[in-house]
């Protein structure tokens, strides 16, 4: 009775705190239901699209577009449904199950009825919101393998595109075609201009047709002058001998704005005439548009160049080349820019007369073969910088050369052109000629981008700059917190640009931004094993994302340790340890998702790591040991990277902590390279651990005649003198022993840094003997051996002779005569106590 009493306030505080329910529940929501319904006829809709065996590039596109509304109206439904049923599934668990009609011990169990309606109802509403949700993801699950299907599908139809092979240019059959074709196409060319005209004329009559020609007229005017009063406007004064490297970028980006946008706004303003005269012609529509589009086309190239390679103001110039480097370079993008705009606008005439595939196989080949030509060419003639060789003088520090990268990257891609016209992959060669422009446009853009940002933030955080100073006052930030500020926006605004370039870059490929892939095309041959496909491309595209991921985070880390983490106020042995931390996690997040890619996710790999734990139990065990003591010493920080350590006989200062083992730089400038696990499972001396105070010890020896307290206050005194010796603690002077001619003393000293102690105590050193000579402390040499004279010598050599001779050898007695006459030099310099 108490349990069910329970049971129903339980309920009751249930109904009250989800009031939502409070109605009988025998079904889902009506809204809920009829939206589901409606999502899952539009998806009936999509399918049956897809179902069809032939569908177009552009009807796929509209369908992909259709699927985002049906899979966010899934999401949404699933995420109302959700709670509910949850909500339900609490009630129905507070209420209890339903008792038993017979308890065990045969007396009957009775169930109040409400509490038994409430249950029934519960269970109705619990089976209709779990069927509606399952239902909703039901429909997300097929809305995300339809796009699937739909990229999958999108990406066989470009490279069915893309890999068509055609007749080769080679081939003297195409040219023949193209000979006898050439009259007819021409006429065609020239009766369809003429009927375009003519209809112009016939619509727009006498009286509409000069307004017509003289508003074309004055938006090419403007379209010309506005350059040429920007550049007045705001010019790069060559006057100027060395503007800072933000005043370039802005002028860079000044002049490709200039040149850029009023040919821009003249494409749109003559669309608006075309069509405010009514004079659309769906014949003539994909000349006009190819005539727009490279006319943008060449603006931007103009723009671009010039802003950044300032053929006539090398002062101006963003990029480290010569003058006559500049010009061409600038003269061979707008080359390229003209004859690519040309091709498409051939492309587009041959589509209005209706060439043959002859026609617009030649026109595309030759079109890539003259555009690989010049690039060759004009690569060429760019001959880089001079190298260190021919610079007279002490070395510089080298900067990465991007220009002679871009440049050494599109030999191979010049190649790959040429050797598609020749065996027929016409479509592929044009498409790498586009690229090649457009990869060009969007690196020199990206350039420019980032050079802004680093010089902008930059100028802005300096202390110096006025904007910033009122900016930091306003946020209420130190200067150090404002450069980190300045130093964090910079990243994530490198992140975006890095971000924008690789959509830029892979988006003309047939991918979109809501499916961007690596993967390129489906047309290489490929193998199962198992549940996992490898394929060559697979592989290719895994090492393409391990490398592009590696050199992210390895950017990363760059930009962290030289801009973020030197204002942050940490030492260098928590910096390096954040760093090498984030290195390992760069690494393992690459090597993650190049291996999911292929297939192998984690729980395969677990089976690998099971098979691998023998050999790592046994043979990589000294290699786990010291990956994981190298861990121990990131994080635990006994030892960091900086530090002064003494490990059995080798000392220095600790320079890397790396995998395996960590450097230690020796006094003499020798590399210590020390396992990871003797600095974990070893005695190891740390000078610098808690601070770098250093303790100086000298132990001193002066005559037993000198006064103790004279010498105490003369130490005391040579010690407090020292500049570097601290003041606190005090110095201390400690009388270790005596003798009857000695008497022995400490000076103990500290300094602030330990690394200073060597040339303190050789300081102390100097002025302790320059100090005790002057008092006369040092001991004084104890007697010297005494010379003996022994008389009757002579009689006995005289009686003896030879053996006399043998007996006094004359090697052992040249030492006694120099040590007596070392005791006669020591008598007369000073007295003695010899009798």
């Amino acid at each position: 009775m108490a349990k069910r009493l329970v049971g129903m306030v339980l309920a009751a505080l249930t109904f009250l705190a989800a009031p939502a329910f409070a109605q009988p529940a025998g079904q889902a929501p009506p809204a809920a239901q009829q939206d589901i319904d409606k999502l899952q006829a539009s998806l009936a809709e999509v399918e049956k699209s897809l179902a069809r065996q032939h569908v177009l590039d552009a009807d796929l596109v509209a369908l992909r577009a259709a699927l985002d509304p049906i899979a966010a109206g899934a999401q949404e439904a699933i995420a109302e449904l959700e709670p509910k049923l949850t909500a339900i599934k609490a009630r129905i668990a507070q209420l209890g199950p339903k008792p038993d009609d017979k308890a065990p011990d045969g007396e009957a169990h009775t169930e109040d009825p409400a509490i038994t309606t409430e249950r029934a109802d519960q269970l109705e509403a619990f089976s209709a919101v779990e069927g509606q949700l399952k239902r909703a993801r039901l429909i997300a699950v097929s809305a995300e393998q339809a796009a699937s299907s739909i990229t999958a599908r999108r990406r066989a139809l470009f490279a069915k595109s893309l890999f068509e092979q055609v007749t080769t240019l080679a081939s003297p059959q195409l040219w023949s075609d193209v000979a006898r074709e050439l009259p007819r196409h021409l006429s065609a060319i020239a009766a369809a201009f003429a009927e375009w005209l003519a209809g112009v004329n016939g619509r727009l009559g006498e009286q509409r047709l000069p307004i017509f020609w003289g508003s074309v007229a004055l938006v090419l005017a403007a379209c010309l002058g506005i350059p040429l009063a920007a550049r007045r406007i705001l010019s790069r004064d060559p006057a100027l001998v060395e503007p800072s490297r933000l005043r370039k970028c802005l002028g860079a980006w000044w002049v490709t704005l200039s040149i850029t946008l009023p040919a821009v706004a003249a494409v749109g303003l003559l669309r608006l005439d075309y069509a405010f005269f009514a004079l659309n012609n769906a014949r003539m529509t994909p000349f006009w548009e190819a005539l727009g589009v490279g006319i943008v086309r060449v603006a931007v190239i103009a723009g671009i160049t010039r802003g950044v390679f300032a053929p006539t103001r090398p002062n101006w110039r963003l990029l480290d080349r010569t003058d006559t480097e500049a010009a061409r370079a600038y003269g061979l993008a707008v080359t390229v820019g003209a004859l690519v705009s040309a091709t498409r606008l051939l492309e587009a005439l041959n589509e209005i007369v209706g060439s043959s595939l002859a026609f617009s196989v030649a026109t595309r080949g030759l079109h890539a073969v003259v555009v690989a030509v010049i690039l060759c060419v004009g690569l060429w003639r760019l001959n880089g910088r001079a190298s260190d060789e021919s610079c007279l003088g002490p070395p510089v520090t080298r900067q990465r050369d991007w220009f002679g990268l871009f440049r050494l990257a599109t030999w191979p891609v010049m190649l790959a052109i040429v050797t598609a016209v020749l065996i027929g992959y016409i479509t592929f060669a044009s498409f790498l000629v586009d690229q090649l422009v457009f990869v060009g446009v969007t690196l020199c853009v990206l350039f420019m981008s980032m050079t802004l940002v680093d010089e902008g933030i930059g100028a802005v955080v300096a202390p110096t700059s006025s904007f910033g100073n009122r900016l930091r006052a306003t946020l209420g930030l130190s200067q150090n917190g404002f450069v980190l500020l300045g130093a964090v926006m910079s990243g994530l605004l490198r992140l975006a640009i890095y971000a924008l370039a690789i959509l830029l870059v892979v988006a003309p490929w047939g991918l979109q931004s809501s499916d961007v892939s690596f993967d390129v095309a489906a047309a290489f041959f490929g193998f199962r094993l198992g549940d996992i496909t490898i394929s060559p491309a697979s592989i290719l595209v895994a090492i393409a994302i391990f490398v592009v991921l590696s050199g992210l985070a390895r950017s990363a880390l760059g930009w962290l340790d030289k801009s973020l983490l030197p204002h942050t106020g940490l030492d260098v042995g928590l910096r390096n340890s954040i760093r090498t931390s984030l290195g390992y996690l760069g690494f393992v997040v690459a090597a993650s998702l190049a291996l999911g890619y292929l297939g192998l996710g984690v729980e395969k790999l677990a089976i690998v790591a099971g098979a691998l734990s023998v050999g790592i139990g046994f043979g990589l065990q000294s290699i786990v040991n010291n990956f994981v003591s190298g861990l121990i010493l990131l994080w635990e920080r006994a030892v960091r990277v900086g530090d002064w350590i003494i490990v059995g006989a080798d000392q220095g200062y600790v320079r890397r902590i790396n995998v395996r083992s960590t450097e230690i730089e020796t006094f003499d400038r020798s590399q210590v390279i020390i396992p990871n696990s003797s600095l974990v499972t070893g005695v190891v001396k740390n000078l610098v651990r808690n601070d770098r105070t250093g303790r100086i010890v000298i132990p001193i020896t002066v005559a037993g005649s000198a006064d103790p307290e004279k010498v105490r206050e003369v130490l005391f005194a040579i010690a407090k003198a020292h500049e570097l010796v601290m003041k606190f603690p005090a110095p201390q002077i400690l009388f270790t022993s005596m003798s009857a001619s000695a008497l022995t003393f400490e000076l103990v000293a500290y300094v602030a840094d330990v690394e200073s102690a060597v040339r303190v105590r050789s300081d102390l050193h100097f002025e302790i003997h320059k100090r005790f000579k002057t008092e006369k402390f040092f001991v004084s040499p104890g007697p010297d051996p005494t010379k003996i004279e022994i008389t009757g010598l002579d009689d006995l050599a005289a009686r003896f002779g030879p053996t006399v001779e043998m007996v006094a050898d004359p090697p052992r007695r040249a030492p006694a005569r120099r040590r007596s006459s070392r005791a006669e030099a020591v008598a007369t310099d000073g007295p003695t106590d010899d009798p």
